[in-house]
């Protein structure tokens, strides 16, 4: 579950600060703009494109989180073999920052990206503790 939470947050911001991979398709003259109810499957079709690079985007945040947190077992390894602490706020808040400044560029509510991140960090953190106590448990 705790997995599922960060791999929201992290999308919602990806998909908030990432560029698009094109732009959408212009109207045609067959979909003339009126203001007449749509059916169902004229919605469908109108919704189309975008829903495949909401999916294509999608896939790409699960792929890079998935980098982002293959580097953060790096990480805990490494500060674990040399003692040092898994959780350091002054990174902390150097990448916080860093975010947002990211976010005002890209016109994204900064407070979002922030709350996202915080998730992204508090569970980066929390894995790299398991991981220094998992060490400490096996004597190492």
């Amino acid at each position: 579950m705790r997995k599922r939470t960060y791999l929201l947050a992290a999308a919602v911001l990806f998909l908030a600060v990432r560029p698009v991979l094109a732009d959408p398709p212009a109207p045609t003259t067959e979909q003339p703009m009126t203001s007449k109810k749509l059916t169902q499957d004229e919605e469908k079709a109108l919704l189309t494109p975008y829903r495949a690079k909401i999916d294509a985007l999608d896939a790409q945040i699960v792929a890079l989180l998935g980098e982002r947190f293959g580097v953060i077992r790096d990480v805990a390894k490494l500060k674990a073999e040399h003692g040092i602490a898994p959780l350091l706020p002054d990174r902390v808040e150097q990448v916080v920052q860093h975010a947002r400044e990211k976010a005002e560029k890209a016109g994204v509510d900064p407070n979002l990206v922030e709350q996202i991140y915080r998730i992204i960090i508090d569970t980066a953190c929390k894995e790299e503790e398991e991981y220094a106590r998992a060490q400490q448990a096996k004597g190492k």
